[in-house]
């Protein structure tokens, strides 16, 4: 009698040089694939327009500040309220068109704003412990950085130094921006060189 000897499908052979050009293929594949992805996305103009967005937003605070010390020195400086009631207006408007580019630049880094303009205090609160435990603020407040300037002269020196970040960004900047910044830069002159004169 004989044995019938079972029939094994038939084996593909792959050979080492098969097999590295294979994978050689696949390999290139998958990195022509992932950077015609990245190409399709706009992660670089993010990245910029995220940049750009954390240079504004130090002078969105600082015009927030100004707007609180004005109002704050008002009522120690009667002689210079109008005066300061002016600038107190304008530097809340101009921290709520900063922080307007900054929440189209990028919305994540924009701070909450109501329809009377920027919240004055944007300073995260964290809490530590447990339930019951009391919040603390991560970073100084717009109230306390407010309450650091107690003279005219401060406030001069605060608008001086905002003067000069707003033009040092326009003259970098381009657009909308540019010109923005620049019309910060001119009504911060006007506020040194006309209001507090």
């Amino acid at each position: 009698m004989t044995v019938a000897r079972p029939t094994l499908a038939p084996r593909s052979v792959v050979s080492r040089r098969g097999l590295l050009r294979n994978t050689a293929a696949v390999s290139t594949g998958v990195v022509l694939g992932a950077g015609v992805l990245a190409a399709c996305g706009d992660s670089a103009e993010m990245t910029e327009d995220m940049r750009i967005a954390q240079q504004l937003e130090p002078l969105s605070v600082a015009a927030s500040v100004d707007a609180a010390a004005a109002t704050a020195l008002a009522a120690r400086a009667p002689d210079r309220a109008a005066a300061l009631a002016v600038i107190a207006a304008e530097r809340q408007t101009h921290a709520t068109l900063i922080n307007d580019e900054i929440a189209r630049l990028s919305p994540d880094l924009a701070r909450p704003s109501s329809t009377s303009g920027v919240v004055a205090d944007p300073s995260p609160v964290t809490t530590t412990g447990g339930a019951d435990a009391a919040p603390t603020s991560a970073a100084p407040s717009v109230r306390d950085a407010a309450a650091a300037v107690t003279t005219v002269d401060d406030l001069r020196a605060r608008l001086s130094d905002a003067r000069s970040a707003a033009a040092g960004l326009a003259i970098a900047g381009q657009g909308y921006r540019a010109g923005m910044l620049g019309s910060v830069a001119a009504a911060l002159t006007a506020e040194i060189e006309v209001q507090l004169s």
